[in-house]
């Protein structure tokens, strides 16, 4: 049975401390389809959360740390090619995470919201330092724990090829799969990378069991027995869409770690947007619609803080989603609780910015009242007014294209600063499960 690592070893710790010291230039183009990013994102400089440890590297030589070169400024992905009609089914927002793997398999799993044909993976090293090799990778069904189920793992070719080097600042789409993926289903990316990573993307707190092998390729394998470890990221894949009828579309949600998931246990798909997928599909007639969760625990609106801003990360992480024809704005509470602002217009104004970017590609806009956080400790009296303020805005200048009033399905009744006890999952900010699933219940469908 797997087991959780708690500390990096001496390899990974060094390994680690290389990553931050150095930047490499990418390289010339390698095999496959690796779309050209010219505007991959600047380094955060802000401090990221403390990361779950993966698997301890093997013993192999740390190779040395390259000459440090700046990564471009800002980075959209290409469309996936093809002429089919492509929609997201499953997300995560990126930004670098703090570990070291490599020498090894990484294996992944992740929640399908909308069902359809010729799945397509797509692995991103747009924070990377250096060219990463994906050697083999494979998408099955899950099974139990690492495994996969029993004639469902088959591999992911890139422009008919197996293995695909992808330049730092890029990314790459695979070829449709052969075969249907269906809604709610969760699939297992399974990963090979030959070489030790230098700038890891990927998702830092997935509330997902991710499992780590020993040294080799255990991409093809089914069963579990060459993972032995795990970690709680997602490592290089960001995103996973199928192909369907052109009225079928995806919402994406910008969001921070009440979207991401905070209060949840690991593995239990308890995000709101989790919940709200449940909802589509539970109705005599269920709605087909991707939900596509863009959440980073600790994100901010207006500036960097973990991961880039919400204004920087926008057109990546939601508005290039393929499919995508809503947007939910959820975002917000830390530029308040952690900002130190005197009025609600910068935030406003960065809300402007979001709508008119959406608006620019036809995209409808939501918006979604801040939640309370009265009693979580960075709480004032002025933070209060801000949010009020905020909130005030979102619900009566008409900017938005619809409202979702957050704050009102989930504060106390008798003390509105407050979250709900019954919603409050301790901290006095996060939600618990019943929290959650009341953001959901809370959306009209018809604003989607």
């Amino acid at each position: 049975m797997a087991r959780p690592v708690h500390r990096l070893s001496a390899v990974s710790l060094a390994l680690a401390a290389s990553m931050i010291a150095s930047v490499v230039a990418a390289g010339a183009f390698a095999p496959a389809e690796a779309h050209r990013r010219d505007d991959a994102p600047t380094p955060d400089p802000s401090p990221t959360p403390t990361p779950t440890p993966s698997t301890p590297i093997p013993s192999t030589p740390t190779p040395p740390a390259p000459t440090p070169t700046p990564l471009p400024s800002t980075a959209t992905p290409t469309p996936p090619p093809g002429d089919e009609h492509l929609v997201g089914t499953w997300s995560a927002a990126t930004t670098r995470v703090t570990t070291a793997v490599g020498g090894q398999t990484v294996r992944m799993v992740v929640r399908a919201s909308l069902g359809g044909s010729g799945a397509r993976v797509h692995l991103s090293n747009v924070f990377g330092f250096a060219p990463v090799t994906f050697a083999d990778v494979h998408l099955g069904v899950h099974g139990s724990g690492a495994k996969v189920r029993a004639g469902t793992n088959r591999p992911v070719t890139f422009d008919g090829d197996t293995s695909v080097t992808v330049p730092a600042g890029q990314s790459v789409w695979s070829d449709p799969m052969p075969g249907k993926v269906t809604g709610g289903q969760d699939l297992v990316v399974s990963v090979h990378l030959p070489d030790y990573v230098h700038g890891v993307t990927g998702h830092d707190r997935a509330f997902a069991t991710t499992y780590m092998s020993g040294p080799g390729d255990h991409a093809a394998e089914e069963s579990a027995k060459g993972y032995t470890y795990t970690s709680n990221q997602w490592f290089f894949v960001d995103r996973v869409a199928v192909g369907t009828v052109p009225a079928i579309g995806s919402v994406a949600v910008l969001g921070d770690s009440l979207t991401d998931g905070t209060g949840q246990a690991n593995d239990a798909n308890r995000r709101w947007t989790d919940y709200l997928h449940r909802r589509l599909a539970a109705g005599p007639r269920p709605t087909r619609l991707g939900i596509l969760n863009a959440g980073m625990a600790g994100n901010r609106i207006l500036r960097p803080a973990v991961g880039p801003s919400g204004i920087a990360r926008f057109e990546r992480d939601v508005l290039s989603q393929p499919g995508v024809h809503t947007v939910v704005v959820f975002e917000g509470i830390n530029d308040i609780s952690r900002g130190s602002y005197d009025s609600a217009k910068p935030l406003i104004d960065g809300y402007k910015k979001l709508i008119k970017a959406a608006h620019a590609e036809d995209l409808r806009v939501v918006g979604a009242t801040l939640t309370p956080f009265h009693g979580f400790g960075s709480w004032t009296r002025q933070k209060e007014r801000i949010r009020q303020q905020v909130n005030r805005w979102i619900r009566t200048s008409g900017a938005f294209d619809s409202v979702v009033d957050f704050d009102k399905a989930v504060r106390d009744p008798g003390s509105p600063q407050r979250l709900a006890r019954a919603y409050d999952d301790g901290d006095h900010l996060h939600m618990s499960d019943a929290g959650r699933r009341r953001l959901a219940d809370a959306v009209p469908l018809r604003v989607l």
